[in-house]
């Protein structure tokens, strides 16, 4: 660390001596000068830790030496010495900022090396409470700056949780004692409004009783027509009893996926797209016996059968003989007892497209 740096200024040659001397022995390196003009330009040239100024010297009084001393730096302590003291001066010097205010000659050399001592103590407390403040400022800084980005975080985690939910393919629910309902995701939503409107609402009365010492871990309700199994299980890491609640329906079966109608359009759509693309004679025939067939089993198909019947439909139930009414059938024929739709004379079945 650097010795403090003094500058003194006084316009008697002993006085100025003097202190010099006593402020070498305290260690500091010193610059002098022996009018204010001089020590003005010191000021402006270079920054000190310590000023001890007179204040009556010809051009600049110490007065505005203190005052330019605290405008270049306000940590920078001055100590005002005069003979010609007065009230006025002194409520004026330390006003402006000094640190102590004294008068010439000194009671003994101890006073002037007690204020001086002091002085540079209070300048080095300044700026250590400075230092420590900045320091609690960037350490304040590095926290909010910790803190948003924890809570940037949580919201982030909050989302894909929320978005993790929303994609389950079951309602899910938390519920706190007394049926409170304190999460759920879409699904489950939809579940709880058609529940409000059905009778006895089972799926609250289910919430309802949920952490009853008798409830069940397991439940099959009936919700618009629909039957739906209702799980629960303790929710882990929770402050309180809380539980979550799966609401599964039965799953889909693949006859269940597609009605008669659905299926009708679907091979309507395949046959458009075959006569839209160029054929061979052979499959161009087979294609206009698809076509009888399919007007049959959509008369059938008007009648709604169940699913059972429909598998019972053969194609051999059908009636081809309107296949010789079709221009397109040729003179060939079809047997009637046959499940192909190839005509006789195609021993291989239908041709590739043609591309």
């Amino acid at each position: 660390m650097s010795e403090p740096i003094v500058l003194v200024a006084d316009d008697d040659p002993d006085m100025l001596q003097l202190m010099v001397r006593r402020l070498s022995k305290q260690g500091f390196e010193i610059d002098q000068a022996s009018e204010g003009r001089t020590a003005l330009q010191k000021l402006e040239e270079r920054a000190y830790d310590l000023v001890v100024t007179d204040i009556y010297m010809p051009g600049v009084t110490g007065l505005e030496l203190l005052r330019q001393a605290k405008e270049v730096d306000q940590h920078t302590q001055v100590v005002v010495v005069t003979a010609g003291a007065t009230l006025e001066n002194a409520v004026d010097a330390l006003n402006n900022g000094a640190f102590a205010y004294l008068l010439k000659p000194f009671d003994h050399f101890s006073v002037f090396d007690n204020v001086v001592s002091r002085a540079m103590q209070f300048r080095r407390a300044l700026l250590d409470n400075e230092r420590m403040a900045e320091i609690q400022r960037r350490r304040g800084d590095m926290l909010e700056d910790e803190v948003t980005e924890r809570v940037q975080q949580l919201q982030r985690r909050r989302r894909e949780m929320l978005n993790l939910l929303a994609s389950l393919p079951d309602g899910v629910l938390v519920v706190e004692e007394g049926g409170r309902i304190t999460m759920t995701n879409p699904l489950a939503d939809d579940w709880l409004a058609m529940d409000r409107d059905q009778e006895g609402q089972p799926i609250q009365t289910y919430l309802d009783t949920l952490h009853e010492e008798w409830s069940a871990d397991a439940l099959e309700v009936e919700v618009a027509g629909e039957r739906l199994a209702l799980v629960s299980t303790p929710l882990v890491g929770s402050d309180k009893p809380q539980k979550v609640v799966v609401i599964r329906a039965p799953a889909v079966s693949e006859e269940q996926a597609i009605g008669p109608e659905q299926a009708m359009a679907m091979l309507e759509e395949g046959l458009q797209w075959l006569k839209a693309h160029p054929l061979q004679h052979a499959m161009k025939e087979t294609l206009a016996q698809a076509d009888i067939l399919f007007e049959q089993m959509r008369r059938k198909i008007k009648s709604r059968p169940s699913t059972d019947e429909l598998r019972k439909i053969e194609w051999s139930e059908l009636d081809l003989e309107e296949r010789k009414k079709s221009p397109a059938s040729g003179s060939g024929s079809v047997s009637p007892g046959k499940a192909g739709l190839y005509p006789p004379n195609d021993a291989t079945g239908p041709q590739d497209l043609e591309t």
